[in-house]
């Protein structure tokens, strides 16, 4: 007997997720209480189903194929969310945003305790224990570091963000967090803020910058990732042309504890009078 839970990954992510072989190694763990890198030994597998008519949307199947119908019910119910939610704490955990790894493991813990079936069969109920989960989430984050270099690859080339699974579910993965997925270096991404700046140079091709942060008079490596850049007189080109500054929304990555790319979303000409804020911003670390 077998079980397919249905997972669907918007953009081109799916083929290269299941060819990244993050199929059992994250799925193991969770329903069978062990880790493998033995093909031989998977007992779930993922199949990616062909793309729909736009190209953009990518059915991801995990099977399990080793004729365990007492889990028939329970996958059906709460596999895809039980997947979604899991990969969405490994990339959290990755990204070392601990509050969102909280927010998953709370959904987790949620899922397990809805269903006393799911608690008594899965880890005779080690799903109902926190602290569990997190040891759960960091095992799996650590044996899956490799395959999930490879998930963000299209973004920064054909999109600009994935949204693995459902919305509020899987994880966003935006051009910021695909830069810490990607990197074979120690990255951390910072939540993003509100600063003044001033734009010393920018490529319209691929949105790389250098920035010069205001409150330090620092020029740092930037890119931005706002659409706004790529029509013509937008507020990037026009800020460089004029040497006024700006007020922007950007997100930092972190490297050793220092500022090590500077990701902006938006941003509103000072000069304009927009942009002014009432309260001071938190400062980037730099």
């Amino acid at each position: 007997m077998q079980t397919a839970i249905l997972l669907t990954l918007n953009s081109s992510a799916g083929r290269s997720l299941a060819q990244a072989k993050l199929r059992t190694v994250f799925v193991t763990p969770i329903f069978f209480g062990a880790t493998t890198h033995d093909p031989r030994s998977y007992q779930i597998r993922f199949c990616v189903g062909p793309s729909r008519e736009n190209g953009l949307v990518q059915e991801l199947f995990a099977v399990a194929s080793v004729g365990m119908p007492l889990f028939t019910p329970i996958l059906m119910a709460v596999g895809k969310e039980l997947i979604q939610v899991t990969i969405k704490g490994m990339v959290a955990k990755i990204l070392k945003r601990e509050s969102d790894v909280k927010v998953a493991v709370d959904a987790l813990h949620s899922i397990a305790s809805q269903s006393i079936e799911f608690a008594r069969q899965v880890h005779q109920g080690d799903l109902q224990h926190k602290d569990k989960l997190y040891g759960i989430i960091e095992i799996l984050a650590r044996e899956n570091r490799s395959p999930l270099r490879e998930l963000p690859e299209p973004i920064g080339k054909t999109v600009r963000q994935i949204q693995v699974g459902d919305e509020g579910k899987g994880p966003l993965i935006d051009e910021p967090s695909a830069e810490v997925l990607r990197s074979h270096d120690t990255l951390e991404l910072d939540e993003a803020v509100e600063m003044d700046v001033k734009i010393e140079g920018v490529f319209k091709t691929n949105g790389a910058c250098k920035i010069r942060l205001l409150d330090s008079d620092k020029i740092v490596t930037g890119k931005i990732t706002d659409a706004a850049l790529d029509q013509p007189h937008n507020v990037y080109t026009k800020a460089l042309d004029e040497g006024t500054p700006l007020h922007v929304v950007a997100q930092s990555t972190m490297k050793d504890g220092k500022l090590h790319k500077l990701f902006i979303s938006s941003a509103e000409s000072l000069i304009d009078g927009a942009g002014a804020i009432e309260e001071e911003p938190p400062k980037i670390r730099s």
